[in-house]
């Protein structure tokens, strides 16, 4: 540094976790032209780091102290900003490298680590922990709803503390106590997927939260947009978002999780219908549907058979709208509903495995390729790789690439506006 500058020349005063994340590359700075001081954070979605809690996304790289201290160099923030994805490469390939194997066996080494292969089923064994948990679930059940309702808001915001804020289109909060908290939406379809949980837990051992609590304080608004307040409490499950993850997966990786999910999906599509014997067609409840692929999400339904349904959609004569199984479905079997984690595998290798599937609140009986055309609404949202992890995990159940082009030419067609 030369003689005559200060040490505080140029220097920047932020927190120690919003540094580590600039110099991770975990987020960029965006410059809001022609201003030189006004920026964007924006982060960066790969890898599975975690990026920072924001409190404002437009932060001024100026001189708050007013001395005259010269201004960041937007040159420099440019260049950042452009090598930002090359940096998180940079780590998942060292991260790549250590987990490629175990180097010893050890209790230690494996003390945090999973066996591969799909998650068995840990809801039946008997514990008296798990009686005491269930009693005082049952008890808190009894309370009245305004208290907890109440006990719901203080949880929120403690875990606003402990785990930061979800971003504003998620509505999904993680608690102590291994809990999440769902909330603001339809009630009809927190309803939907409070049932579903519990359908999906009875009648197969696909891991999934455990429902715990759906309480819905009643309207007391005209106005059409007035969201009551609502609260789905559910166990945590273990993982992260395959959409976080799935640049890290190998090869092998991949094809582990495609069987793994044909698995799973065999069994929810076996999960038998025992409501509205006269619908074919339906939500979990025998109500009606509800989607964002239809009518934008509006009730419809429910239907007598798959000729009805089809009538709500574009090319409803087409001949691969008609003539499917009809089958429990989840709905919305994107690349953020769909957990992975860490395992070890049996040759001492470091793979990954499902470890949940969440968000069924779009969940019912519908076409057996609702599911598979559902997963892939929108693809320009999703990766290549994601859509091929798609294509075959429902190669299993036979030939769905007549209905994928019906659909995918209605979407393009506006059908779900």
């Amino acid at each position: 540094m030369p003689e005559d500058m200060s040490p505080y020349h140029n220097h920047w005063l932020v927190r120690k976790s919003a540094a580590n994340a600039f110099a991770e590359g975990l987020v960029k700075l965006d410059r809001l032209q022609p201003s030189m001081v006004e920026y964007e954070v924006k982060p960066i979605f790969i890898g599975t780091e975690d990026t920072i809690d924001l409190n404002g996304s437009y932060p001024l790289l100026g001189d708050h102290s007013r001395l005259g201290i010269e201004k960041v160099d937007p040159r420099f923030i440019g260049t950042h900003a452009r090598l930002c994805p090359s940096i998180r490469w940079l780590g998942i390939k060292k991260q790549i490298s250590r987990n490629t194997k175990v180097h010893s066996s050890t209790s230690t080494d494996l003390e945090n680590q999973s066996t591969a292969g799909p998650q068995t089923d840990q809801r039946s064994p008997f514990s008296f922990l798990g009686l005491l948990k269930a009693a005082f679930l049952a008890v808190w059940l009894m309370v009245p709803d305004g208290v907890r309702i109440v006990t719901y808001k203080m949880l929120q915001k403690v875990g606003h503390r402990l785990y930061g804020k979800p971003n504003a289109y998620e509505l999904v909060q993680r608690l102590p106590f291994g809990l999440y908290l769902k909330y603001s939406g339809d009630p009809d379809a927190f309803r939907n997927e409070f049932n579903a949980l519990k359908l999906v837990r009875q009648y197969s051992s696909v891991p999934v939260p455990r429902p715990l609590d759906l309480v819905i304080a009643p309207t007391k608004s005209d106005y059409p947009f007035y969201s009551p307040d609502i609260y789905l409490v559910t166990s945590r499950v273990p993982g992260i978002p395959i959409a976080r993850c799935q640049d890290m997966l190998s090869d092998e990786d991949g094809a582990e999780i495609v069987a793994q999910m044909q698995v799973y999906l065999a069994q929810i599509r076996a999960i038998p219908k025992v409501v509205s014997p006269e619908y074919a067609i339906c939500d979990t409840l025998g109500g009606a549907c509800r989607d964002p692929r239809i009518k934008g999400a509006n009730p419809v339904g429910p239907f007598l058979d798959e000729a009805a349904f089809s009538q709500v959609l574009r090319n409803s004569d087409e001949p691969s709208r008609r003539g499917h199984e009809i089958v429990f479905t989840h709905g919305d079997l994107n690349s953020w509903n769909i957990l992975v984690d860490r395992v070890v595998r049996p040759d001492g290798t470091r793979g990954w495995t499902v470890t949940g599937i969440v968000d069924w609140e779009t969940s019912g009986y519908y076409p057996e390729y609702w599911d598979y055309t559902k997963a892939l609404f929108e693809g320009f949202r999703y990766t290549e790789r994601w859509r091929d992890f798609m294509h075959d995990i429902f190669r299993a159940f036979g030939d769905l690439s007549k209905e994928f082009e019906v659909e995918k030419r209605s979407w393009e067609e506006g059908d779900y506006i």
